[in-house]
């Protein structure tokens, strides 16, 4: 239970519930039992009001607030505002308020202000907010212990009279009666002398011939002005009453009906001056001579007066509806009819339940009929000051059409404050509301129509900022559309391609071309693929680009095929050199023997030995030209090879005899060393002879003049096989193309002495050849002074078994070794 010794805190709502819950021991005001009886006072008093009351009590300006005030706060500073000191509290203000407050507290000055602009930040944002608010000193017998503010937030009021006085100003301007606004100047006793004019519509300057007239006097504009119009409207300011008279001269030839009304300001005397012209009206007044007839015109004018209320209201493209105390309407324009259709005249607020209508603000009423004391109007008359309901209505007498309207409700007071009527304006939102609702369909269309395309489809603002991305974006990048905004696509572009799309992007914006180009994007399995990229710039009606509309092609399989095809055509360039290159080496033998044929006279062994050279390489050619034409049955590895015992020196002589041309042509030294040869082998002798016909030519051909030649044949009684082996004293085998020296058709760069046509190194055929009869086993192996590679085989049960191995040195001088095995 409360302690009786802190009754003062009790009720107070929230804040009462908060200061009695405070722990006061350790503030500078220690337990509230110790409290100034003067501080206890204003807290029953404060906590008891339902106006926004405040106190800071003590030279720290310990802080006190009710439920009033908290409303104001912002979760920024309540609750802990409570008992808080004043100036951390209130830092950002303290500029403003701070030395208010510290004159209150030092010598018990009150202040006092209406609508003053105190920036605050509230709700996690900087607001402006007008307050009216004053500060009071408060004293017991020790003197000034504190200040007492009562205050109201304003802010809504002073936004709302802007907006008014902005309204006013539009609507003074379309009047066809001149209005100015004129404030009176008084010398040093006090006494009107001259006139301001603050304000003046361009009727005034029409009807008068005053122009720029604002911020200038009355006299400065006509230096012969009579003081009897100074003494005129000063009257009327200082008496407060509006009056009615006519003004003019039959010097100015003209006559105007001026309605002058005083302006409630606390500083200064203004007069609201509204000027009909009546020169047509005093011409006839003169004419006529008769004031019955002055008086009918007087009427008839101010018959014309209302009538221009009158239509005024009418054609305000909003719907306004008048009613009185009691809620019964009692005016209604035009356009609120068509709004509402032909409703009844409601006598009252009960009759408003006959209303159809439901919120429509998105909030959690949204949808929920609205209820007769929840109309605009009915809170207007309850004082609210309704600012925006967005409601849906149903008109009378068309069941089937529904209206949506944004209501605006504020009470007519009397001078007296006493609620004597309501007013009420509602704009129709429905074609807006139906364009929102169509943009949003559309929106859903087109993302249902780029979610169900094959490609990627993305969109970009004018200057090339993303802002979407279809679901396809998702399934390849495994990014969505929130990663992919502003620049961020720029992660999924392969480095070397984009400097070239940066570039190209940004001509196409600066030109509006089109933008299109192939690069790689990152794949969500962390593999760049090969993409088309094309965008193209949508323009509206006037031709400036408003956005970019794009889209992105996966094209990878494509581009691979595409330079599969291409490697695929150069093979078979490479693939006729090598067959012009094999058709070659039998003509150098045949060529041969046809020379020794002419040479050999009557000599039978001459003439036998060049016919069987010629018999043996023509049979040669005529077996290569089968296997060789088949091109793809080459490239594919089918060749069928025709396994035989085959005398394994035959193929040795064979091979050296289709290379003794070549040989002999460039000086070479060829000796052998046949050790192993009388040995018979399982194989195809034809691609026996052809690989090491190979190997021999291509020493003798990259072997520079007068070399050295050496064909080996040993023994390998440990394994069953026999290692053949040519060494020559060439140029060996580069170290970088070792890698690939069992790819099919792959070639060294040629130097201008390498002329003679036909694969570089020819040995890599008989490679080839060796991988088709060892069943494709093959390894690659490379030493510090050189490479070696070879082919292994595995073949089921033969006679003997040949090994041939290829090697190439990089000492200059040291003989190649080129090795095949099979």
């Amino acid at each position: 239970m409360l302690h009786t010794n802190h009754s003062f805190l009790a009720g107070g709502g929230e804040m009462g519930a908060l200061m009695r819950a405070h722990d006061w021991r350790n503030s500078p005001l220690g337990p509230p039992d110790a409290w100034p009886s003067t501080l206890k006072t204003l807290l029953r008093v404060l906590l008891s009001s339902n106006h926004p009351m405040f106190i800071w009590w003590g030279d720290d300006l310990i802080q006190f607030y009710n439920d009033g005030y908290r409303q104001t706060l912002g979760p920024e500073r309540h609750p802990a505002a409570l008992g808080q000191p004043g100036r951390p509290c209130w830092e950002e203000a303290w500029d403003l308020i701070g030395p208010d407050i510290e004159r209150v507290m030092r010598e018990g000055a009150s202040a006092w202000y209406e609508d003053r602009l105190v920036p605050l930040t509230r709700n996690g944002r900087r607001e402006d907010v007008w307050w009216t608010y004053g500060y009071s000193p408060i004293e017991d017998e020790a003197g000034i212990r504190g200040v007492l503010v009562i205050c109201n937030d304003v802010t809504e009021d002073h936004l709302l009279r802007q907006r008014l006085q902005q309204t006013n100003h539009a609507l003074i301007e379309t009047m066809d009666d001149g209005f100015c606004l004129v404030e009176l100047i008084d010398d040093a006793d006090g006494r009107a002398v001259d006139y301001r004019f603050i304000e003046a519509n361009r009727a005034f300057a029409r009807h008068t011939g005053l122009v720029d007239s604002v911020g200038r006097t009355a006299r400065q504009l006509v230096p012969n002005l009579e003081q009897g119009w100074v003494d005129t409207y000063d009257g009327i300011a200082r008496s407060g009453v509006a009056r009615r008279f006519e003004e003019g001269s039959e010097a100015m030839g003209r006559w105007f009906n001026v309605y002058a009304s005083p302006i409630d300001h606390p500083d200064k005397r203004r007069v609201a001056l509204l000027f009909t012209d009546i020169t047509d009206k005093k011409n006839a007044e003169r004419a006529l001579q008769a004031s019955e007839t002055a008086a009918r015109a007087a009427a008839s004018q101010a018959e014309a007066d209302r009538r221009r209320l009158d239509a005024l209201l009418s054609s305000a493209p909003v719907g306004i509806v008048y009613v009185d105390e009691h809620g019964a309407l009692s005016a209604v324009n035009r356009m609120n009819r068509q709004l509402w259709g032909e409703h009844p005249m409601s006598t009252s607020q009960d009759q408003y339940a006959e209303w159809r209508g439901w919120w429509a603000d998105g909030s959690e009423r949204h949808g929920r009929q609205i209820r007769p004391e929840e109309w605009a109007l009915a809170r207007a008359l309850r004082g609210e000051q309704v600012e925006a309901d967005v409601v849906e209505i149903q008109p009378f007498g068309r069941p089937h059409e529904r209206r949506t309207l944004l209501t605006r409700a504020t009470a007519i007071r009397a001078e007296d404050g006493a609620i004597t009527g309501a007013v009420a304006a509602s704009m129709d939102l429905t074609d807006q509301v139906d364009t929102q609702r169509a943009l949003r369909e559309s929106e859903e269309k087109f993302r249902t129509i780029t979610d169900a395309m094959p490609q990627m489809v993305w969109s970009s603002l004018a200057d090339g900022r993303n802002d979407y991305s279809n679901r396809r974006w998702l399934e390849f990048t495994g990014l969505d559309n929130s990663e992919l905004l502003g620049t961020n696509w720029i992660g999924i572009i392969h480095p070397d391609d984009l400097p070239v799309l940066q570039a190209l992007w940004a001509d196409s914006l600066a030109s509006g071309t089109l933008f299109e180009i192939e690069h790689r994007l990152l794949h969500h399995s962390g593999e760049y693929r090969w993409v088309l990229n094309r965008a193209l710039p949508v323009r509206e009606e006037a031709g400036r680009i408003i956005r970019w509309m794009g889209t992105v092609t996966d094209m990878h399989d494509q581009k691979l095929a595409a330079e599969e095809l291409k490697a695929a055509n150069a093979r078979k360039d490479e693939f006729l050199a090598m067959l012009a290159h094999e058709l070659r080496n039998p003509l150098a033998p045949i060529s041969t023997a046809a020379q020794m044929l002419k040479l050999s006279g009557t000599d039978p062994k001459r003439i036998a030995h060049a016919s069987d050279v010629i018999g043996r390489q023509v049979r040669h050619m005529v077996e290569l030209v089968d296997d060789l034409l088949d091109v793809s049955r080459v490239t594919r590895g089918l060749v069928e090879l025709e396994c035989e015992p085959v005398d394994l020196k035959s193929v040795i002589h064979n091979a050296i005899e289709q290379a003794r041309p070549l040989i002999e042509k460039k000086g070479h030294t060829l000796s052998t060393r046949l050790g192993a040869a009388n040995v018979t082998v399982t194989g195809d002798r034809k691609r026996l002879v052809q690989v090491m016909a190979n190997l021999i030519n291509n020493a003798a051909k990259y072997t520079p003049d007068g070399g050295e030649i050496t064909v080996c044949a040993d023994p390998l009684p440990e394994s069953g096989q026999v290692k053949l082996s040519v060494k020559d004293t060439g140029i060996g085998i580069e170290a970088a193309l070792l890698p690939d020296v069992f790819e099919l058709f792959t070639q060294a760069k040629r130097t201008p002495d390498r002329a003679q046509g036909g694969l570089d190194w020819a040995w890599r055929w008989c490679a080839a050849w060796s991988t088709c009869m060892a069943g494709r086993s093959r390894r690659i192996a490379t030493g510090r002074d050189g490479a070696a590679a070879s082919v292994s085989s595995c073949r089921s049960v033969p006679t003997a078994r040949l090994a041939m191995t290829l090697a190439a040195s990089r000492e200059a001088r040291s003989p190649r070794t080129r090795r095949c095995a099979s």
